[in-house]
């Protein structure tokens, strides 16, 4: 279902400040049902106030990166559009938020190190990560990520809060021959160690942890989750391990 449906517009006050206000209050006005609803102790409030302020950071951070060479290509665009239609299943109004954020982001420019810095102090660590995880998604969604692309991530991941050895985790999710990577351990790495990062990445990455985004983004945190289920269990499978 994505946003469509939840913007009441009460409690959305505290996003109107930062780096996002102007293109977040242009949002709020546009698409909120009733401004007089709701409040931020709300649970539906505080929801769809962390699912907004999700998805304006990740289209911001995003255009933002699109414009650094100072040439938006089409298809950078049409990626972050599929992201949200195909892999989160955006429908209808949802979609229209998502569009009206991108247009009004590559309109009026978005300060990227200011939009990082901001969710880096209003965020938890989950939320970060994800953020990082959709980005890296979007990025390489044409099979390949250029230097100037790598480039940014790193920067954005540093302004973030996020390591570097979690950065590189998240880039080995997925990709074969590089499950220890994905665990952030050396090959040489003993079964206690192996399991402890293991145990430690579970923790970290758990989708119940990014909840209060809504299912869409749970799901999508699930998947991942997923892979280093899977990269454990192989590294388990290829030395023998009980």
């Amino acid at each position: 279902m994505g946003l469509s449906g939840k913007l009441i517009g009460g409690g959305l006050g505290w996003m109107l400040g930062g780096p996002l206000g102007a293109l977040l209050g242009g949002i709020i006005g546009h698409y909120a049902k009733d401004a007089a609803a709701g409040d931020g102790a709300d649970p539906r409030v505080r929801q769809q106030r962390d699912e907004l302020y999700f998805v304006a950071s990740l289209v911001g951070v995003m255009t933002a990166m699109m414009k650094a060479d100072g040439d938006v290509k089409q298809e950078e665009v049409a990626a972050v559009r599929r992201f949200f239609s195909e892999r989160l299943g955006y429908r209808g109004e949802s979609l229209e938020i998502v569009r009206d954020l991108i247009k009004r982001a590559l309109r009026d420019g978005v300060d990227l190190d200011a939009v990082c810095l901001d969710v880096a102090r209003r965020t938890d660590e989950a939320t970060r990560l994800l953020l990082l995880e959709c980005l890296l998604e979007i990025a390489e969604a044409d099979g390949h990520l250029n230097p100037a692309e790598a480039a940014l991530l790193d920067r954005v991941s540093a302004l973030l809060g996020v390591g570097a050895a979690d950065l590189r985790g998240l880039r080995a999710r997925g990709r074969p021959g590089r499950d220890y990577e994905v665990l952030e351990v050396s090959p040489e790495a003993g079964p206690e160690d192996v399991k402890r990062a293991y145990r430690e990445l579970v923790k970290k990455y758990h989708p119940d942890r990014v909840s209060h985004l809504g299912d869409e983004f749970k799901a999508l945190a699930h998947q991942k989750f997923l892979d280093v289920q899977q990269a454990y269990e192989r590294i388990r499978a290829a030395r023998g391990w009980t």
